[in-house]
Order: structure tokens, then sequence, then C-alpha cells
């Protein structure tokens, strides 16, 4: 006769038992934090059957439509002999009949006996899954837009571990966020309603998770409260749009951080490196501190302008009429990481201007400080301003005198 033990949850660190003179304990264990974001867990069910002998047969279930790889361990076993070598590892086939994993007999007749069993569940199966490394995948963002990669391939606030080959990118809270290959979507979370730099914040992040057809994952994190457009089972498209971005989980501020990760033998999943699709169909490797234009094929054209290209000369010849104002102003554009920026002279005579900036991180790309005549009622450009991508925070303001000219 076998008596039914109650399932174990689906967790990183389960439960110990414990039979001293016939009576059974159950406690709980401490539960390690973990980065993980794939939903396995949720689908994973593990559980102990206890027999008469007092032996125990441990089954896992897994309700998902993929496999589950596990990696099954002890902290403890008192008393108890497992009958294979340990750590067992497999891959739970999804939506069958609960698969015997293996069992534990006891040593002795009489006396304690107990375990502390731990585990960590992967989507998907190692022994099929290889990243096609040569995949080209689009930039997660819409077609023509343009953001910059904040953190690239190991940086260092949060891309280690399983996170090494994660790429983040700026982006304000509600931003569209596009697959970046096609699949079938497998987990989804957007329940979360809070954000922050501290691992306390980890159970709040809104994720999306897609398979691919090579048995790998891609990874969207850190997306808006109820900010996927998605559920699991749904096929997409590469460039299909997926979701909102938003400030979820451990994050520093609103962005989208993505990955592609190959299930372990460990149970882990791990990111590996992946290159991206560049404006002409070429590899484009990311890196950290670099602005990038999302081109999805069959998309329509549009100019790609990328500050770090520009240069005084362009603007040279800048000469626009503004309205009447009786005031001089300034008016700055933004292409990037540089500033252009320009006087507006709203006097019906023309003014004789010194210009000159109080920077920080910055550089002005023209001499300071800036002897210039401006007509009336025109605007001309000063100068390009470069912010040192180094840096979270750059400032400028402008300085003027000026004398009108009668």
């Amino acid at each position: 006769m076998k008596r039914s033990a109650p399932p174990i949850p689906g967790v990183l660190r389960l439960c110990a038992l414990l039979l001293s003179l016939g009576a059974l304990f159950l406690g709980n264990a401490p539960l390690p934090v973990t980065a993980q974001t794939s939903g396995a867990a949720a689908h994973l069910e593990v559980y102990a059957v206890q027999n008469d002998d007092n032996s125990f047969d441990l089954f896992a279930r897994n309700d998902h439509f993929i496999p589950i790889y596990i990696s099954v361990d002890f902290d403890q076993l008192v008393n108890l002999a497992p009958d294979t070598t340990l750590p067992w590892q497999g891959a739970i086939p999804p939506g069958e009949e609960p698969r015997h994993l293996f069992s534990l007999a006891p040593r002795a007749q009489r006396g304690r006996i107990g375990y502390s069993l731990r585990y960590q569940a992967a989507l998907g199966d190692p022994a099929t899954a290889r990243h096609q490394d040569d995949h080209l995948y689009l930039f997660p963002f819409g077609h023509g837009t343009k953001r910059r990669l904040s953190q690239g391939f190991g940086g260092s606030f949060s891309h280690f571990g399983e996170n090494r080959y994660a790429v983040d990118f700026d982006m304000p809270e509600g931003t569209p966020v596009h697959a970046a290959r096609g699949g079938r979507v497998v987990h989804v979370k957007q329940d979360g309603r809070a954000g922050g730099p501290s691992p306390a914040y980890a159970d709040h992040g809104n994720v999306i998770v897609i398979a691919h057809d090579d048995g790998s994952f891609g990874n969207y994190v850190h997306l808006r409260f109820r900010g996927s457009l998605v559920q699991p089972g749904d096929t997409v498209s590469a460039g299909d749009h997926i979701g909102y971005s938003g400030n979820t989980g451990i994050s520093s501020g609103p962005h989208l951080h993505f990955d592609v990760r190959l299930p372990q033998r460990d149970g882990s999943m791990q990111s590996v490196p992946f290159l991206f699709r560049g404006l002409q169909g070429e590899p484009v490797p990311p890196r950290e501190g670099h602005f990038y234009y999302a081109s999805h094929p069959g998309g329509e054209d549009f100019p790609a302008v990328f500050g770090e290209d520009l240069s005084n000369e362009d603007f040279a010849d800048h000469l626009e009429e503004v309205p009447l104002t009786n005031s001089v102003s300034f008016r700055t554009e933004e292409h990037d990481l540089t500033h252009a920026v320009y006087l507006q002279n709203g006097f019906p005579e023309a003014i004789r201007a010194t210009v000159g900036f109080n920077l920080v991180h910055m550089r002005a790309e023209a001499a300071l400080p800036l002897e210039i005549e401006v007509p009336p009622t025109s605007e001309v450009f000063l100068t390009l301003l470069r912010a040192d991508p180094a840096r979270d925070r750059w400032q400028y303001a402008p300085t003027v005198r000026f004398q009108r000219l009668r």
C-alpha cells in the first residue's frame, strides 16, 4: 500500500520530510532568490509518494505544452539512499502522465529518516536546443525608429551570470515592443506594477518569452503592467507588435531588456551571444552606448540620421525666418547624443551676439565664445554639442550678450 504525500510546489528549494518513531513532520526550507524569468517552475509539479516500508517514490508532472528540463539533487539525505546517480537530470514531456524520477530507500529499519530536496527547472530541452548563431535578430522596436543600447553584453549593472549576453535599450514607458524573431509564445507575466534597482523588485518584472525553432528562447523583460498583446500558445512572426515597454522588476529606469537563452543541463537558462540585423541586412554585433535603427524586412524606406556622423558644416548655411517676438531665444534639436543649437533673433533689427555655454559632460564643436551677427527675425545655427557617452547625465546652459544694430 502507498500513501500519497502532498504535492511539492514548483520552487527551487523544497521542503524536508522527517520520520521519527512513526510521526511525519513537514517543514519549510528557505527559498533562494533567482533571476530566471522563464516561468518553468509554475508549470511543474514535483511530488513524493511514501510507501509502507518508508521508501519514497518521486514523480514530476509538466502541464506546459513544451518540455521542461529539471535537475534534482539533495541538500541532505538522512538514512535514505537514492537508486540513481545524483543529480537526476532529464526532460519532463508536456501534457502526459506523471513521470517517475527515482526512489529513496531507507538504510535501516529504525531511526530517523528525512531529506531536503532541491531542483532547478528550465523551459525546453538542452539535448535538442542548438542556437543558430548566424541568425540575424531584428531590433525589438518599431521599423524606422531608433534607440540607444544603454547596457550591452557583460554590462556592469546587471549583465552577468545567466544575463551575461543581454542587451538593454532605453525606452520611455509605453514604447511598442516588437518580436526580434518569430516563434511561439511560451510564457507571459504582466501583473507586475513596481520596479527599482533592488533585488526586492525581482518578482514584479513583467516578461514575454518566445520559443524559437532552434530550441532557444527570446526573453523580453520589464514590460509595463498589462503590457502584453500576446498570450501563451500564440504564434508570432519577426517584427510583430507583441507588447509595450515599462519599468517593472529589477530596473534602474524605463527600458527593454532582451536576451536569447538556452536551457542547460543543470536546469538553468543561460543567455548566449547573438547578432542583430543592420540597415542593409548586414550582421550587427550589439555595442553598448550606440544608437540603432530597426529595419524590418518589407518596411518602407526611411532616412537614417546618426548624431555621431553630423558636423557643423552640415548646418553652416542654415537661415530661417522666425516670428517677431522682440526677444532672443535658443532652439535645440537632438540627434542621439549630439545636440544642434540655434539662436533666434526675434527683433526687427539685426543683432551682434556673444554666445557661450556652461557645459557638464559635454563639449562644443565650435570654439567658444561665439561672436555672430544675426539678421532681423531670423534663426541661425550656432554649434553642435556632443555628450560624453560614458556618462549617464549631461547638461548645457547657453549664455548670450547682444546688441541691437539700428
